[in-house]
């Protein structure tokens, strides 16, 4: 299971609305040190969207919560995201590479095949579970000053 920190900063209903906290692989980033990570980090900004989860549990905003989604649907969404547009991409170009096709041609067969690989892997993400997707609510520290 892959879990991340977060935070609730809205309740609505059974709707909570959260907030992932973003830890720096190695904590300097803090200290504008190191890597070429800190400074594309710097340059785009630490922004992070809100995720919209449902939850049975009575939380509030300032809750401290665990997240988590299962390492298979994070494994099977980047193979259909990645892998079908590089495979339709390979089939495509690779028969005309052999036959000794003109470059443009190898080059054009490609890209229609990147393109069919990428409409496979649109019209399979709608069809995927978004149950499996969706991070789950692993843990919950309650907000020490409520």
């Amino acid at each position: 299971m892959i879990t991340e920190q977060a935070v609730v900063t809205r309740c609505d209903g059974r709707r909570v609305e959260i907030r992932l906290q973003r830890d720096s692989a190695c904590g300097r980033c803090e200290l504008s040190q190191g890597c070429g990570t800190g400074a594309i980090g710097r340059l785009l900004g630490h922004r992070s969207k809100p995720l919209v989860l449902e939850s049975e549990r009575q939380l509030k905003p300032g809750d401290s919560l665990v997240v988590g989604m299962p390492e298979s649907a994070v494994v099977r969404a980047s193979l259909s995201v990645y892998g079908l547009p590089l495979a339709g991409m390979i089939a495509a170009g690779l028969p005309a590479a052999l036959y000794d096709l003109a470059d443009a041609w190898v080059a054009i067969a490609a890209f229609t095949g990147l393109f069919a690989g990428v409409k496979l892997a649109s019209r399979l993400a709608r069809r995927l579970e978004y149950d499996r997707l969706t991070p789950h609510i692993v843990e919950v520290r309650l907000n020490p000053k409520s």
